[in-house]
């Protein structure tokens, strides 16, 4: 099976998970904070998995991490979904479909971050395809590319003051502050193996 076929399955059957477990243990209100969660958290993990495989691939090169390397366009097309569903699911659900009530609320700068985050990503999904190397040329498509790494850190201010059941922790926070930071280090060669 090709490569990205795999991707999807996986992908698909993450969210179809999420959605089975929501709907086996959680209700009304809980169950709609679990799913919103679990979206956010789902697009986060996503994006620092892609944002590792070349790190991966560099300390361990075996079959699994060159995987991930050779399928990365698809495993970031995840993100934009994990992400696109998170949206949705807080925009239904806690904003009815008020577009501008994201303004008005006590915590709306780190509102905004996230929605900042999601529209950078929306623009680096779409060209994440052959086409638009093409058309935008190596360099220029590899800038917009780099937006990745204004999304991370959007998505963590984001996620730090905003999220609900996992991410207000302020423990784990920190160590994911301290794992990004060592893992940027070491892609950036600050540090060596």
């Amino acid at each position: 099976m090709e490569g990205k076929y795999w991707v999807n399955a996986f992908g698909i059957a993450i969210a179809l998970l999420v959605y089975l477990l929501g709907s086996l243990f959680y209700a009304g209100p809980a169950q709609i904070m679990f799913l919103v969660s679990s979206f956010g958290i789902l697009a986060l993990a996503t994006l620092i998995l892609v944002l590792l495989t070349p790190l991966l691939v560099r300390v361990k090169n075996v079959p699994l991490t060159r995987f991930l390397f050779t399928q990365q366009r698809w495993i970031g097309l995840y993100v934009f979904f994990f992400a696109l569903v998170h949206v949705l699911l807080v925009y239904n659900f806690f904003f009815n479909w008020n577009f501008g009530i994201i303004f008005t609320l006590p915590n709306s700068v780190f509102l905004v971050f996230g929605l900042l985050a999601f529209l950078t990503l929306a623009v680096i999904s779409s060209t994440s395809n052959d086409f638009a190397i093409r058309a935008l040329g190596s360099r220029n498509w590899k800038n917009v590319q780099r937006l990745v790494y204004l999304v991370l850190v959007l998505v963590l201010l984001h996620s730090f003051n905003v999220g609900l059941l996992v991410l207000n922790n302020q423990l784990l926070q920190a160590v994911i502050v301290i794992a990004l930071l060592v893992l940027g280090a070491l892609k950036f060669n600050v540090i060596k193996l």
